[in-house]
Order: structure tokens, then C-alpha cells, then sequence
């Protein structure tokens, strides 16, 4: 579904990606793990088309797509949840969710939604609460709901355990599992919990500075010695 050829992008004169090469096959979960700096975000702001791409080249279903704008990029069928979740603290959950279809005009919009809720039931509880006084963890839900307004065929995931408890870890690692298969939803999940992306993925990828250092199935990267001295503490 998408494939990367030795990309490069990053900010101003600084070159944060360099030449990174990674696919992802359809309906399958690809991570993509390393550590702070290591290029995780910038790799999902250049597939969105918020940090523009030097050089290489983004296929998505065999189409370019690297220079295309953000809304582009989304009707296409490429969807992000940032990391820190950034849900419009202002807005009740409703809302928010009704921003994630802006760029639709189906008429499936409120059918989706209800059964959004019915996946997410603490936001069907709490549809008329501003965002902003969601805990982390609901907000983080809120943020994935929000984006799957958009129907998206690929779903791009950063860091969404990020500051969350141990126990709603779990429930959010879960949900994507459940998004995944029930779904059918190609996911590109960036993580720093190594454990955890590792052993959901379908496949995965290591990256440092920039460059992709090791790739294979998740659950045999759980395995290798560099995986496990460097992101499991082995």
C-alpha cells in the first residue's frame, strides 16, 4: 500500500531523514521504533505533507504522492494521530469528532460515528464534555476516533502511549489491534514502547539517524540483541 524510497526531508538546512527506505503491505500493522531524534516524526510530518519532502519519492497504492498538500494527502486516504494527541480543547468530543469528516460529504458521516462511540464507549459518555477536560487516555481515544471520521485506508499512529498509565496502555494498544482487524485499516504505528509495538506489528523497522538499520517481522526483532540492548533494556 505505501512505499518509500530512500527519503529525505527534515527543517531548513537540517537533514533529519537520510534516504530512508520502508514499505507497508496492506492491512497488515508495520512499527517503526528508535529512539528521541532518531526521525520517527518527521518520517509521519513528511508522509502527511506537513514537512516537505528534499528528495525521494512516496507511493501510496502506486500513486506519487510526496508533493502533494495535507488535504490531498488526507482524501487520499492517509490519515495522522500526532503525537500528544492535540484534540481541540475548546470543542466538546462531538465536535472534535465532527472536524475528523470535514473533508467528506458522504452521507455515512453520522452512521460512522455511532459506531465509533459503540467502539469507543467512554467518548459516547462524555460526547458533550469539552475535550479539554478529558484525562489522557481519553483524549488519546478521542484523537484516534477523530481521525477514523475520515475513513482513512492507512492510519499513521505517533507515539500514542505517550504519557499514558500502564493500565490504559493496554486499552489503547487493544483498540488499534481491534482497528486493525474488524477495521481493516493499514496501520503505521510510530512507538517508543519498544515491547509493545514490536510485539503488535505484522512487521517493523528500526530506525537511527535517519536511516533504517534493521527491519523484519515484529515479534523476531523482539529477539535480537541490538533490539534488545538499545529499546528493551537487555
Amino acid at each position: 500500500m505505501l512505499e518509500v524510497r530512500d527519503l529525505r526531508s527534515g527543517y531548513g538546512k537540517i537533514e533529519i531523514l537520510k534516504g530512508l527506505c520502508l514499505a507497508v503491505p496492506r492491512g497488515k500493522i508495520v512499527s517503526l521504533i528508535g529512539s528521541n531524534g532518531a526521525g520517527k516524526t518527521t518520517f509521519l510530518m513528511t508522509l502527511s505533507g506537513l514537512v516537505r519532502a528534499g528528495a525521494g519519492s512516496v507511493y501510496f497504492e502506486s500513486r506519487p504522492v510526496e508533493k502533494l498538500a495535507p488535504d490531498e494527502i488526507v482524501r487520499l486516504g492517509i490519515v495522522q494521530v500526532p503525537e500528544g494527541r492535540r484534540v481541540f480543547q475548546h470543542l466538546t468530543v462531538e465536535e472534535n469528532m465532527d472536524l475528523g469528516a470535514y473533508t467528506r460529504r458522504d452521507r455515512e458521516i453520522r452512521k460512522d460515528k455511532e459506531e465509533l462511540l459503540g467502539l469507543f464507549p467512554i467518548l459516547k459518555e462524555r460526547q458533550s464534555a469539552l475535550a479539554g477536560n478529558l484525562s489522557g487516555g481519553e483524549q488519546q481515544m478521542l484523537a484516534m476516533a477523530r481521525a477514523l471520521m475520515a475513513r482513512p485506508r492507512l492510519l499513521l499512529l505517533d507515539e500514542p502511549s505517550l504519557g499514558l498509565a500502564p493500565k490504559m496502555v493496554e486499552l489503547v494498544f487493544s483498540l488499534i489491534r481491534r482497528i486493525n482487524e474488524e477495521r481493516g485499516i493499514t496501520i503505521l504505528l510510530v512507538e517508543q514502547n519498544a515491547w509493545k509495538a514490536l510485539e503488535l506489528a505484522h512487521h517493523a523497522y528500526v530506525i537511527e539517524s535517519g536511516h533504517i538499520q534493521l527491519e523484519g517481522p515484529g515479534r523476531e526483532l523482539l529477539l535480537s540483541p541490538l533490539v534488545k540492548s538499545a529499546y528493551l533494556g537487555e
